[in-house]
């Protein structure tokens, strides 16, 4: 039977009507596919953030729906036959005393592969921070951890950076990884994003003795002689290449407080974050802190015990200053 045209219009309008049905539905379909990847990139692949006790993060609550942990691995301080295994619970001033009577004056140990391998686990995704390369092989036996891991499964994603620095870095590091596993981006982006982050962070160091750092030949031993033979103080920043980088040197500590002010100033701080960490000296931290907030009204002080590591190579009484440009 012939259609007339009205049919025939009337059959091509449903037409259309059903091809533009089926581009919406498959535009948002695709958009809930969108979504629903995102969602997935971000809940179905476990995360850890993983450093050595030379350099621990500040890591804030984590995110719902992000499943993320975070450990430390620890150093090992040795004096004479005794080991100090740098975790919580370590009595460094036991650790510290034990030292001073030493001839040797001890030596430090780096974690092992085995031990970078255990910390990380299963995670899927894993991002690694670790000491300064300059100072200390943790860097190397992490690199040497990833390589065995990834033989193992390539399919996993591990990271090792070398932070060039020491002591707390500040919660926006973790920040930073946070958002962008909230925001679904890929392990590479993030793995940049952080490092980018790490190579913004300034370390400033104040020193309450110099011995550790010369025997374990960390400085000039003809600077040590001096600093030790006239109770000289020194402060310190963590050049770009992860070395120490004595700025100011002075005899006793009660110039120690207006030469960190002018050292932060020299070295761009201009506010935000920073963190102080210290060896038993929390009254010194506190007084610190409060002397920044002075000169910078919109900076936000955490204050930390330094870890086992730290306390051995700064002294009784150092600070270690962390803050990101």
């Amino acid at each position: 039977m012939k259609r007339n045209a009205h049919d025939q219009n009337e059959e091509q309008e449903g037409r259309l009507e059903v091809d533009s049905m089926t581009q919406e539905v498959d535009s948002k379909t695709q958009s809930m596919g969108g979504e629903s990847d995102r969602e997935q990139r971000k809940s179905n692949h476990r995360w850890k953030l993983v450093s050595d006790s030379g350099c621990s993060l500040l890591v804030p609550d984590g995110l719902a729906g992000i499943d993320i942990d975070y450990a430390e691995v620890p150093f090992t301080i040795s004096v004479d036959n005794t080991d100090y295994i740098d975790e919580p619970g370590i009595d460094i001033e036991k650790m510290l005393e034990h030292i001073a009577n030493c001839r040797s004056g001890g030596r430090t140990s780096c974690p092992s592969p085995h031990a970078w391998l255990e910390a990380w686990g299963d995670a899927e995704n894993v991002i690694a921070f670790t000491l300064s390369a300059a100072l200390s092989g943790s860097y190397n036996s992490a690199i040497a951890a990833r390589h065995m891991a990834l033989e193992k499964n390539p399919g996993r994603n591990i990271a090792v950076i070398n932070t060039c620095g020491a002591g707390v870095f500040p919660e926006q590091l973790a920040n930073i990884i946070y958002e962008g596993i909230e925001d679904g981006d890929s392990f590479d982006v993030i793995v940049s994003a952080a490092d980018k982050a790490v190579r913004e962070i300034q370390v400033v160091f104040a020193l309450g003795s110099l011995d550790n750092l010369i025997k374990a030949g960390r400085l000039n031993k003809l600077v040590g002689y001096a600093a030790h033979r006239f109770n000289i103080s020194a402060i310190g920043v963590a050049s770009p290449g992860g070395r120490i980088e004595l700025r100011h040197k002075f005899r006793g500590m009660k110039k120690i407080y207006g030469k960190l002010i002018d050292t932060l100033r020299e070295t761009g701080f201009t506010g935000g974050e920073l963190v102080i960490s210290h060896c038993m000296n929390e009254d010194g931290a506190e007084k610190l802190g409060h002397l920044i907030k002075a000169e910078w009204l919109d900076a936000d002080v955490s204050i930390v015990p330094a870890s086992g590591l730290c306390s051995y190579y700064m002294g009784k009484g150092g600070m270690i200053i962390t803050y990101r440009e």
